[in-house]
This record gives C-alpha cells, sequence and structure tokens, in this order.
C-alpha cells in the first residue's frame, strides 16, 4: 500500500485540500526539512538511512559527527557539531574536555550562545553565510518540494528557516512574495496582497536578523513582538499544516502550549507530515492534537504537497 492509499493518511488529504480550496483557511509553517535536500542530491534519503540505522548524532569522542557530509544547509545536530569542531581546534588542552562536556549535555542554543560569544561577530556571521548562504554554492538549487510550495497559491507562509529558497522557488515560477525577516519589514508588509512570507528567525541575506542564540531568542519575544503576536492571531484563528517543522522551537511552542490551553478544543486543527511513521512520536503528536500524515521517506515530500493541491489533478 502507498503511503497516500493509506485510510488516515487518505482521509488528512481530502481535509487539506478542502481547506486550501476555502482560501485563508489553511497557512503553512516551513522547517529546516524543506531546505535540507535542496544541497544532497539524493534529498533527504541518505539521512533517513542512516538515523535508520540508529547512529547517535553525538559520538562517544565528540568530534565532527561521523555522518555529517559537510554540505551547506545542514541539520542542527550537524550544525551544533561544526560549531564544536571550529572551537576545539584553537581550544587549550586543558579546556578542550571541559568544551566537550559542555557541547554534550547543554541544549543548542545554549551552544550556539558559548560559540558567538568565542568566535566574535565577525568569525560568527562568516560561520552563517558558510552554513546556509546557498548563493555561494551553485550546485544548491531549489528542490521539487520548494517548487510545489509555490504551486500550492498560498497566502501566507511562515517559516524559521534562514536560507534563501523559498524566495528563489517563487522568483523561478514568476511569483509575486513579500518577505518580512524583521519588525520594521512585517509592518510595511502586514496588508499586501501578495503572497507573505513572515521569517520568523530572520534572513542569511540580513544576518543581523538571524535568531540562533538563547539570548536573541529572549530579545525577539520584545523586538519581534508584532510578528509573534501576528503568529498566535493566526493559529488561533485557521489551521496550520507543519512542512519540515520539528514542533520544538521554545518561542513557538509557548505560544502553541498557551493557545491549546485557552482554546481547547476550539482551536482550529493543526496537521503536519513526517517522514516515516513512529508510533511513540505518533502518540507524542497526538497528545499537542497534531494530526499528522506519515510518509514513506522524505523523498515524497513533493508528491504530499502536490496531492494536496487543489489546483493538480494529482490525489
Amino acid at each position: 500500500m502507498t503511503w497516500y492509499q493509506d485510510p488516515s493518511n487518505a482521509g488528512l488529504i481530502e481535509r487539506l485540500r478542502e481547506l486550501i480550496a476555502d482560501q485563508g483557511r489553511l497557512l503553512m509553517f516551513l522547517g529546516a526539512g524543506l531546505s535540507f535536500g535542496a544541497a544532497r542530491l539524493n534529498g533527504r534519503a541518505r539521512f533517513d538511512y542512516d538515523r535508520s540505522q540508529r547512529r547517535p548524532w553525538w559520538p562517544d569522542e565528540p568530534r565532527l559527527v561521523s555522518d555529517d557530509d559537510g554540505l551547506p544547509l545542514p541539520s542542527w545536530p550537524w550544525l551544533v557539531s561544526r560549531m564544536y569542531e571550529e572551537l576545539a581546534v584553537t581550544a587549550s588542552e586543558n579546556e578542550r574536555d571541559a568544551l566537550a562536556e559542555f557541547f554534550s549535555e547543554e541544549g543548542p542554543l545554549d551552544c550556539a550562545q558559548l560559540f558567538r560569544q568565542t568566535i566574535g561577530e565577525a568569525n560568527y556571521r562568516e560561520f552563517l553565510l558558510r552554513q546556509f548562504d546557498s548563493g555561494r554554492h551553485q550546485f544548491v538549487q531549489v528542490t521539487p518540494s520548494h517548487q510545489a510550495l509555490v504551486a500550492l497559491r498560498l497566502q501566507r507562509l511562515f517559516t524559521t528557516n534562514y536560507d534563501e529558497l523559498i524566495e528563489a522557488a517563487y522568483q523561478k515560477a514568476g511569483e509575486r512574495l513579500r518577505v518580512s525577516a524583521s519588525e520594521a519589514q512585517f509592518t510595511a508588509h502586514r496588508r499586501t496582497v501578495d503572497a507573505h512570507l513572515v521569517k520568523l528567525h530572520g534572513s542569511i541575506d540580513q544576518p543581523d536578523t538571524i535568531v540562533l542564540t538563547r539570548s536573541d531568542y529572549a530579545r525577539i519575544r520584545l523586538e519581534r513582538r508584532a510578528m509573534l503576536d501576528h503568529l498566535r492571531s493566526e493559529l488561533a484563528d485557521a489551521a496550520f499544516l507543519f512542512v519540515g517543522f520539528s514542533l520544538s522551537d521554545p518561542n513557538f511552542n509557548t505560544i502553541h502550549d498557551d493557545l491549546r490551553v485557552v482554546y481547547g478544543m476550539n482551536m482550529p486543527a493543526s496537521y503536519t507530515v513526517q517522514g516515516r511513521r513512529n508510533t511513540v512520536k505518533e502518540r507524542y503528536l497526538r497528545s499537542l492534537d497534531v494530526n499528522t500524515v506519515w510518509l514513506n521517506g522524505w523523498n515524497e515530500l513533493p508528491d504530499f504537497l502536490t496531492r494536496i493541491n487543489v489546483h493538480s489533478e494529482a490525489g
């Protein structure tokens, strides 16, 4: 049985098509999983295989993660590992053990905080550009998933991604897209009639807007209050589809959890698409009242986006 023939998946696909047909009732929240395959010829296939072999993301001896391919647009574990590698090169022998312990035990926001403070602003900015500026690498191209996303013709998109692949996909398709990576830009574009991409964590073409460290997360709760309040309002009024997003972002979870407590069963439905069925994660997502479409691998994401498209014959 194909993933879309599964009765639970088929029902959710039809529901999503109905929401897209009723303009304004479905909003999209896009995470790093959307961009990962843009730098990798085999998309997510190799990454999925390695994870299915249960390799730990952090090896016993802290070093560059064993399966890190060194390419741009890394996964979160690879990004944190690369931070450690850069610090370990110049760390004294006495400090190296303490550094390894910190990166093994602390969360990614804390690791990023230490990394930025240690290497300085200029080196930190260059590190970010190496990881997320797709313009530096000719082999990085928009993916079929990006193209299928544009074809959905959604008016409002939210993302935590830093890269500019969504913008490139809209440009390639000749479609207009307003982009807000700061509070000022959001205020200017809020009432646009064009498709609007709200980059909650900033954009790599504006490095000063990037949100990655613990201090950054605290700061944007004040400096991007209008953007976050808008997200809160939309979550309360419209159904959301999460694509390539793990639902683990601290600021997002605070908003989402607060709304679930206030609105309970009256909160609009949320949907997500996951690369492979996992019974434990399924129970967890169900506890958050999130409806999940399970694929047989992330390389099927373009097919999913096409099948929920009311402008497409698929499905």
